[in-house]
């Protein structure tokens, strides 16, 4: 009987002492010597789950409304601004519109036509700040020339083909189609199809993910487990690209058949979808033109007859001229000269 009394008394002691060490931990890897950990928990601010339907509906990742964040990425030693309206949507100009959120998305506009862009942490401006992304230079390039239009930003970090459905299926339930819709192109989708179908069709991965969000939002040892795992097991790293060599994409491959119903869906839904393809960066971030990856999406959508721009010879035109850095430092996202270089380009093509 002692023997047993002993033992729970044992475990007692270590589930205490477990916990008592838990949160010392938390409390210790908040402090500034720990910058990674640090702006994992500030990044997590920025993005939400949403939360429609219920617990083991698909969880697909959102930027929270109305944030304005200033994050440093120590690894990359890059410090930037994000700002989202209330929406979620990233800003994409200095002008401040003040429309209650139950006024609802086409009193923003207020009958002026939209332009989207559309697609992952390229669209969306992944470690540059507002004024530096994308969008932010096309909607600069639309008033210096003066064309009329409002450009949204609906990029979404680690977005493939199937969430960029989605998240058109929720923009559209609030807005007509836009003038224009441009979708980023970058080969990262091929990664984010497997993803995204494993959410649709399988409910553990669901309820895993929102349960790994909670904690990433709210632990920073969880955080700090992740930063560990990923660096010694790379490929668990998030936005992962692989390299895109020979024949990639068969007649059913998740790639291949995303893409093909997201043209199906913006056609059925008169949404002018523009397919615009860059130049990947190499190991030295120098761009590298038509890898196999992005010859053959090019040809699915040319044969589903969508818009194709592709401005990769442009682009390694501009890069060679100028000799200028087009890919941010430890990296490959464009950095700002690219950005700005891109939203001409868009704009000179609709003038063509």
């Amino acid at each position: 009987m002692r023997e047993v009394t002993y033992s729970r008394k044992i475990r007692f002691q270590f589930l205490l002492y477990s916990i008592f060490l838990f949160l010392l931990l938390e409390v210790l890897l908040r402090l500034p010597y720990f910058p990674s950990v640090q702006f994992r928990l500030v990044d997590k601010k920025l993005h939400c789950l949403e939360t429609s339907g219920s617990f083991f509906s698909i969880p697909w990742m959102r930027l929270c409304s109305n944030q304005s964040l200033d994050l440093y990425h120590p690894e990359k030693n890059i410090r930037y601004h994000v700002s989202t309206d209330f929406r979620g949507e990233r800003i994409t100009s200095p002008v401040v519109t003040d429309v209650p959120e139950s006024a609802g998305r086409n009193s923003y506009n207020k009958g002026t036509p939209e332009i989207w862009v559309l697609g992952d942490s390229v669209a969306l401006g992944y470690l540059v700040s507002d004024q530096e992304s994308l969008p932010w230079a096309l909607q600069n390039e639309l008033v210096q020339n003066k064309r009329t239009g409002i450009v949204r930003n609906l990029g979404v970090d680690a977005l493939g083909s199937f969430g960029i459905q989605e998240r058109l299926t929720e923009v559209l339930k609030d807005s007509s189609p836009p003038q224009a819709a441009y979708w980023i192109y970058h080969i990262s989708d091929f990664t984010d199809s497997f993803r995204e179908l494993e959410l649709q069709n399988s409910v553990k991965k669901r309820i895993f993910v929102r349960v790994s969000y909670i904690l990433s939002k709210y632990s920073a040892v969880f955080n700090a487990f992740k930063i560990v795992y990923e660096k010694y097991k790379p490929e668990s790293a998030e936005n992962l690209v692989i390299p895109s060599s020979g024949s990639v994409l068969g007649p059913d491959h998740p790639h291949r058949q995303a893409a093909i119903s997201l043209f199906k869906f913006v056609k059925e839904n008169k949404i002018p979808l523009i397919l615009v393809f860059l130049p990947e960066p190499n190991e030295t971030y120098e761009p590298v033109l038509d890898s196999a990856l992005v010859k053959e999406v090019r040809q699915i959508a040319i044969d589903s007859e969508i818009s194709v721009l592709d401005l990769q010879k442009p682009i390694f035109d501009f890069w060679q001229r100028s000799n200028r850095e087009i890919f941010l430092p430890k990296d490959g996202h464009p950095n700002p000269t690219l950005y700005r270089f891109i939203a001409e380009e868009i704009v000179k093509s609709t003038q063509q």
